[in-house]
């Protein structure tokens, strides 16, 4: 489903029915990334969350033996 950016209205045609404007053919099709990248960028989610949940627990921990 495609998406107008003027109206916000998700439709399957070749113009938005809500104010009719057209989408231009180059933004409809994506180049494919690339699998390094993405690998790369999912072992940095993978370490990154569970570094920010020890984070706030570590500052937790410190408030809770300040008090």
């Amino acid at each position: 489903m495609k998406y107008c950016k003027k109206c916000g209205v998700l439709y399957t045609t070749d113009v938005c029915p809500k104010c009719g404007v057209a989408v231009p053919d180059d933004l409809e099709t994506a180049s494919p990334a690339d699998p390094g990248t993405v690998r790369k960028q999912w072992i940095a989610l993978a370490a990154a969350i569970p570094a920010a949940i020890l984070l706030i627990m570590g500052v937790l921990y410190l408030l809770k033996t300040i008090q």
